[in-house]
């Protein structure tokens, strides 16, 4: 029965071989990836606190060793943020809330005003309870928030490693 399992997996890492998969952060033959890439990133300045902790977790995603001397690329965002009350009760007060959260963003060569590499959004939903107490209501809606923001930086960082390695060099 071991056998079996063996030839089907066998089976299918060909079949994925052939279907042209490679992993998103492999390095191509001159030895650079997606994640050399990021290494030039600038992140410019976001507006508000959310788009302060956006910035931090993308410099954390895109550029551990910290932010690059001789940027390649300037990345720009715009958040906008709107809340949606929802889970009414018959006494018409919402129990429940969801946080949206729409990243727009640019990625453009370092000092070249007119072209934009690539262009992108994304969009975020995060829920929360909306409690008797304002006090944990609005920790409810910060923790909201900052799961929006971690999880957009993240999708972020994927979109742009997508566009780096379809690009042609």
């Amino acid at each position: 029965m071991s056998w079996s399992r063996a030839v089907i997996v066998v089976a299918l890492l060909i079949a994925l071989q052939a279907c042209g998969f490679q992993p998103l952060y492999q390095r191509d033959q001159a030895g650079l990836s997606a994640g050399n890439a990021f290494e030039g990133i600038r992140v410019r300045p976001i507006a508000d606190r959310a788009g302060q902790e956006l910035r931090n977790h993308l410099y954390d995603a895109l550029t551990p060793k910290g932010p690059p001397v001789n940027p390649a690329w300037v990345l720009s965002v715009t958040l906008t943020e709107s809340i949606e009350k929802i889970s009414v009760e018959q006494t018409s007060f919402s129990t429940r809330a969801n946080l949206k959260l729409n990243g727009a963003y640019s990625l453009m060569p370092f000092g070249e005003s007119d072209d934009i590499g690539h262009t992108g959004s994304v969009d975020v939903i995060s829920s929360y309870n909306i409690l008797d107490s304002e006090y944990a209501t609005l920790i409810a809606e910060r923790d909201a928030r900052s799961r929006a923001v971690a999880i957009m930086s993240n999708d972020m960082r994927r979109q742009l490693a997508i566009w780096f390695n379809s690009r042609e060099p």
